[in-house]
């Protein structure tokens, strides 16, 4: 079982969900974990079945989503078992509390996905001042446009924060009309489909998930299938 964190107050619910999509091509069994404050995923992957709890495990185009949590014990609790039957765990994260409770900083790879938005970066700012240990993390920046003069604007917001460090090669995911255009397609749908997306969002796309599943899946076979799908 590999575990995976995004921390960022940007919307990632459906980053997460293409890249769970594909590695589920692969035969792997992926539970994405929505650990943040507006739970964004319980509106798009709802409760199946009656009641109300606001806890929930529920499948989505073949990939399981844990809404309400604010630990691992308590997945676990509600599975039945002392362990997690997958192959690959997202954790996505926007607040202190499931950044600790869920073990973020000492997860092998830590992203941190952002925009340039002001509210993202002040945002991210405010958690990071509460982090107590140095934490490395890889970066994701999502914008359509990214220039060097607004990358090094972004080092210097982070500069003043002595514990957290960003690996030298940051990824940047390409953010254009017509990608998310085409989210919300897949949104209305109910399905996770590559096939209107950008080259750059393709690219992107295929680029982050096999940092994410290195040495397990071929980089070949991800292209094919974000070509195909």
């Amino acid at each position: 079982m590999e575990q995976v964190g995004f921390f960022g107050p940007i919307d990632k619910k459906d980053l997460l969900l293409n890249i769970g999509r594909i590695l589920t091509e692969f035969g792997k069994k992926v539970l994405i974990i929505d650990g943040t404050y507006l739970q964004r995923l319980r509106y798009v992957v709802p409760k199946i079945g009656e009641g109300q709890s606001v806890t929930y495990i529920s499948e989505y185009c073949g990939i399981d989503v844990a809404v309400g949590f604010m630990n691992a014990r308590g997945i676990m609790q509600y599975l039945g078992t002392n362990d997690l039957p997958y192959d690959y765990i997202f954790i996505d994260t926007d607040n202190i509390q499931t950044f600790n409770s869920y073990g973020l900083a000492f997860m092998k790879k830590l992203f941190f996905v952002t925009s340039y938005d002001r509210y993202e970066v002040g945002k991210a700012k405010e958690v990071f001042s509460f982090f107590q240990q140095p934490i490395t993390m890889r970066r994701v920046i999502i914008s359509s446009d990214t220039s060097k003069e607004q990358q090094e604007a972004l080092n210097r917001e982070y500069d003043e924060l002595p514990n957290i460090k960003f690996e030298n090669q940051d990824i940047v995911f390409a953010d254009t009309n017509q990608d998310r255009e085409f989210t919300l397609e897949n949104q209305l749908t109910k399905s996770i489909s590559y096939k209107h997306y950008t080259n750059g969002y393709k690219d992107d796309l295929e680029y982050i998930t096999a940092t994410i599943a290195e040495g397990n899946v071929d980089q070949t076979f991800i292209k094919r299938i974000i070509k195909q799908s």
